[in-house]
């Protein structure tokens, strides 16, 4: 059938069945208006360039789009600011105006935006003949489109919008979370998406023709496939819809913001690489520990873009083993020789702390990619000298920090997100227990660093990320009391004071007989507690009553995230997720948090940490 529209009877009631925007329905439910009517023909607003197409990785200057918003019901100017942000970070080459000006559409095409987001609600009417010609004549012309949800539910009257967009709201049942499946998994805005679920309305269409749109993404109605992102050329330009986006829940979730910013790209001529370009990755470390060389493999090569190539280890017997269980990689007992390999992109270093910025320095200087294993190094000064040598050599610097895909943390960030705690004003965060440390590289303080290296890593990134603010004071406690066989300190405490008066207290211990939750968090409106487990306990008075209860964890999927931005960012020029200056913060946090225990006194990070 040419619509993939479901009869009216079997949507429950319409959330919005009434009022200006709804369309007018026949006994089937569908407008009639839909395909049938043809407005008179206007004349065409003067022709763009064509936007060429380009590589993903493309070196671009910074581009301008404009967003429009206005109507009632959804995010409008908060869904905009949002994806400011989002364009912001990571080093995005988007500059974004937020407008309620429908006039602004009619400037499009004399304008030096590159691409137009319509996320408006209404306004039947007010696609006026100087508008509609600016807007498609813009796009026709060699522009970008993307409409986003509600731009299917604006502009009614003018039949030429809605043929170009190729949908019109029809309706939708009530607001909850569904599944979204990736039906294109090679096209440019949806390479190396998974599956995902968002909560969001999810909007019945019809003036959907799929033989006029690229299918990318859908989700299922009572047995009927619905389209949720699709793309379609018109004229020079190219136009893009995306049916979610009904509040911020859809604009803060991670795959709908990448699948707009791809949008952004694709509509402007961005295309894949060449079918058969990988990034090449070398292993620099091969240890039984974990076995944490054959875990990175793996996680790279199931990663669309990434590829094992190598292996290094001074020990002759952990090659051997990395060649059995990697078959075809090049194995090499030195660094020097393994970055001889002239195909070689990317080398993951998994080596000792103490041996990190040394061997991460010598291959950014001899050209390559790298990605340490947490944490980064041990000083900060290591943290800023491969940052220099990073951007010296224009090569891509990160740091495993798998832990931030921790299905916990993640249902903790959508509690505070969701504003349920108000604005958090204290965290504390533990790890341990009353154990003998084990004698390894690991509890020998000139190797790893010390306690707070290890799992202090994890939870420092954590709270830096939560609390978006800088680091003025911290205030270390270390002690070492009883475990004397092994140098690294029995307990150690960070306490951390932000610019906004936030609080955390990170506290690692191998002395504590009682222990306390892994998180308890404190906002103005709320706290919630959480072991690590499965659940995480939440009181919020957000709504004006008290609300109690316990929330589930999400999935966890760290190391395949991780390496995926990785893919996204070398591949596709994304923003990186885990950059090199927010791992030297956590480096800096913990390295001031021992100096501050040792003087007795707060002290604050480094001035480069926040200088550059």
């Amino acid at each position: 059938p040419p619509r993939a529209t479901p009869p009216r009877a079997t949507l429950p009631r319409a959330t919005r069945s009434a009022g200006p925007c709804a369309p007018r329905r026949s006994a089937r439910g569908i407008n009639p208006r839909a395909t049938s009517e043809k407005p008179p023909v206007r004349p065409a607003a003067p022709a763009r360039p064509a936007a060429p197409a380009r590589p993903a990785t493309a070196a671009a200057a910074v581009r301008k789009a404009l967003m429009v918003v206005g109507g009632p019901w959804h995010a409008n100017e908060r869904a905009g600011a949002v994806l400011e942000e989002f364009l912001k970070k990571g080093g995005c080459r988007w500059q974004l105006t937020v407008t309620a000006d429908l006039d602004s559409l009619a400037a499009l095409a004399a304008s030096d935006y590159s691409a137009v987001i319509i996320y408006t609600t209404g306004f039947r009417k007010d696609l006026t003949e100087a508008r509609e010609r600016g807007l498609l004549g813009f796009v026709r012309g060699g522009g970008g489109l993307v409409g986003v949800h509600s731009a299917a539910d604006s502009f009614r009257d003018s039949r030429r919008y809605i043929e170009m967009l190729n949908a019109e709201f029809l309706a939708h049942p009530h607001f909850h979370e569904f599944p979204v499946a990736i039906v294109d998994k090679n096209h440019y805005m949806t390479v190396r998406t998974p599956d995902f679920a968002v909560p969001d309305e999810m909007y019945h269409l019809q003036s959907y023709d799929p033989a006029r749109a690229h299918l990318l993404a859908e989700t299922t109605w009572q047995g009927r496939r619905m389209p949720m992102a699709f793309v379609r050329p018109y004229g020079r330009g190219r136009a893009a819809y995306i049916a979610l986006g009904h509040d911020l829940r859809a604009w803060r979730h991670p795959e709908f913001q990448k699948l707009v910013l791809r949008a952004l790209e694709w509509t402007t001529g961005a295309e894949l690489p060449p079918a058969g370009r990988v990034v090449r990755c070398g292993l620099l470390g091969y240890g039984p520990a974990f076995n944490m060389g054959k875990g990175h493999a793996e996680w790279i090569n199931a990663t669309p873009g990434l590829a094992a190539a190598a292996a290094c280890d001074r020990d002759p017997a952990r090659t051997e083993a990395a060649a059995k269980e990697l078959p075809g990689i090049r194995t090499f007992t030195t660094l020097e020789d393994m970055l001889k390999m002239k195909d070689l992109d990317l080398v993951v270093n998994i080596l000792p702390h103490n041996l990190h910025a040394a061997t991460s320095l010598a291959c950014l200087r001899a050209g390559r990619h790298v990605v340490s294993e947490k944490p980064f190094c041990i000083t900060t000064d290591e943290a800023t000298a491969m940052i220099t040598a990073a951007r010296k050599s224009g090569r891509m610097l990160s740091v495993f920090h798998n832990r931030r895909w921790d299905g916990d943390y993640l249902a903790i960030r959508d509690i505070v997100d969701r504003g349920l705690l108000g604005d958090v004003f204290h965290i504390e965060c533990f790890t341990g227990g009353y154990n003998r440390p084990g004698f390894w590289w690991r509890s020998d303080k000139t190797v790893s660093g010390g306690a707070l290296y290890d799992w202090g890593a994890h939870f420092t990134d954590w709270i830096l990320r939560l609390v978006d603010k800088k680091v003025t004071q911290v205030s270390g406690f270390f002690h070492k009391r009883l475990w004397n066989h092994v140098t690294s300190e029995d307990a150690t405490q960070a306490v951390m004071r932000f610019e906004g008066g936030q609080v955390a207290d990170l506290q690692q211990s191998a002395l504590a007989a009682v222990g306390k939750p892994k998180w308890r968090i404190c906002g103005t409106l709320g706290g919630l507690v959480a072991g690590g487990g499965e659940t995480v306990d939440v009181t919020s008075y957000a709504s004006g009553l008290k609300f109690e209860g316990r929330i589930p964890a999400k999935p966890t999927y760290g190391c395949r995230e991780y390496y995926r931005n990785v893919a996204d960012h070398l591949l596709m020029g994304e923003p990186l997720a885990v950059t090199a200056e927010q791992a030297r913060e956590v480096i800096a946090v913990i390295e001031t948090a021992e100096r501050s225990s040792a003087e007795g006194r707060s002290l604050p990070l480094p001035a480069e940490v926040y200088e550059g």
